[in-house]
């Protein structure tokens, strides 16, 4: 049985589970769990989840009755979280300005959302993990020229939508790979967890060029270790990265040598 997840998005969903499509339950029935955040001494800070929602859900959050398998976080109430609103919002406008599937809504302890079907882009990334910076390199002079390729593509999607959001006046606050969504169909790269955004921002320039920055780092860090593969690339993502080397990684030496290298033709 296929169920719509967002105007994008559908996931095959068994048999069993009809039942609960048809005709829900008074609560959400818990599918999958995609996360938990768990305090030193053990007790449950935030779970996330894949869930069929129930009929008061349903009553509740409009997208919840065309949407019913979706993603749900919930934060326990004895947590010093943030406000989901302001989480909702924030997905809300972000979808808005790059065509991502919408938010669903939120209450005082949750927040809830379409889900996107893929894999984070942390996990597709030969270089996730790996320090210092210089250990990446011979990852990169032997991963496959289709890989690195692939990967090129998608760090280029990434620049692009953050461009739009900074366009804007939006920072993300919080972009690093994981929470970069690659899916397959369609074949995107999507942006989530805008807990940390930053909307319409005013105030010293200095500060947005900084938010900017951080937006930016991994993408670019990314975009350097890949070209060390590729040899250097051309657009707006290759300047950018090749400008920004100096900065993004503390002994840029062994990089330029290696991109160098790249260039030639040479192997590792």
């Amino acid at each position: 049985m296929r169920v719509p997840l967002s105007p994008l998005h559908s996931v095959e969903i068994a048999e069993a589970y009809a039942h609960l499509l048809a005709k829900p339950t008074e609560r959400d029935y818990p599918l999958h769990t995609v996360a938990k955040k768990i305090a030193p001494d053990g007790r449950p800070l935030v779970h996330s989840e894949l869930v069929i929602a129930g009929w008061r859900t349903r009553e509740s959050f409009p997208l919840a009755a065309k949407y019913p398998v979706h993603f749900l976080k919930s934060y326990h109430p004895w947590t010093l979280h943030g406000d989901p609103g302001v989480e909702f919002e924030n997905s809300r406008a972000a979808a808005e300005i790059l065509g991502s599937p919408p938010p669903i809504g939120y209450d005082a302890n949750s927040f809830r959302s379409t889900f996107v079907p893929g894999r984070p882009l942390a996990k597709l990334s030969p270089f996730t993990g790996v320090e210092p910076p210089e250990r990446c390199l011979p990852l990169a002079r032997t991963a496959g020229p289709a890989a690195l390729v692939g990967l090129w593509r998608l760090a280029e999607e990434v620049f692009a939508q953050l461009g739009k959001l900074h366009a804007r006046g939006y920072a993300h606050g919080d972009m690093e790979l994981h929470n970069v969504i690659v899916c397959l169909a369609p074949a995107r790269a999507f942006l989530i967890d805008f807990e940390s955004a930053t909307r319409d921002f005013v105030g010293p320039r200095e500060q947005w060029e900084a938010q900017v920055a951080r937006d930016l780092a991994e993408p670019l860090r990314l975009a350097v270790l890949l070209q060390c593969g590729l040899g250097r690339q051309e657009g707006p993502l290759a300047e950018a990265a090749l400008e920004a080397l100096p900065r993004l990684f503390r002994h840029p030496s062994p990089l330029l040598a290696s991109l160098d290298a790249a260039d030639r033709g040479e192997a590792g």
